[in-house]
């Protein structure tokens, strides 16, 4: 089955689930819930404010690196050779779409799921391997804070070999507004930037 088709199916799925659950009593009461399929995240969803490590080896907080800015973010490790390269060629062509046109107040985060391999000098790397400029940044939260972090932007995975390819979008106040599908196409996460 093709990835369009396996889209259409889960959308006519969702619309499905929606229909019956607009059916049921009270629905217009209910709560909207923060699923972990792409779209829009209603209602935004604070991000956790956990100290983090970039990788110009300085020491701050998660919420100090997305206050003021719209950033993109991916989860990643340094280590990994199967889904991470194909999510760093994602960011490095949307660095590429966005080009001169950027704002300051947009970045791209690439947000470790391996704080004790993931080294500043290992997060340079890896920067350097995918030619991050300006406004394209790594960072590592302290192990205590990966499985709070992966609960929120892991799209429900957990673990090295089993992590979200998904690209998460913060607005300007820290808050989660938006969640690609997996393996995103470049395009799709700079027209959301954009719009963001």
């Amino acid at each position: 089955m093709s990835t369009f088709d396996e889209r259409a199916r889960q959308r006519r799925t969702w619309l499905a689930a929606l229909a019956l659950a607009a059916l049921r009593p009270g629905a217009a009461r209910a709560a909207p819930i923060v699923g972990y399929h792409g779209g829009r995240v209603t209602p935004s969803v604070p991000v956790p404010d956990v100290p983090v490590r970039t990788a110009d080896g300085r020491a701050t907080r998660l919420h100090t690196l997305l206050n003021g800015r719209v950033s993109a973010l991916q989860l990643f490790f340094t280590g990994c050779s199967s889904t991470c390269p194909i999510q760093g060629a994602v960011f490095q062509r949307v660095q590429g779409l966005l080009g001169s046109n950027r704002h300051r107040d947009v970045q791209l985060l690439s947000l470790s799921i391996s704080p004790l391999e993931d080294t500043p000098a290992r997060m340079r790397a890896w920067l350097a391997r995918f030619h991050a400029g300006p406004g394209w940044i790594a960072a590592a939260p302290e192990l205590r804070d990966v499985d709070v972090l992966q609960a929120l932007f892991g799209g429900g995975l957990t673990g090295l070999d089993n992590h979200s390819t998904q690209v998460q979008v913060i607005d300007r106040r820290g808050m989660l507004i938006w969640r690609t599908y997996e393996l995103p196409s470049a395009e799709s996460v700079a027209d959301i930037l954009r719009r963001a």
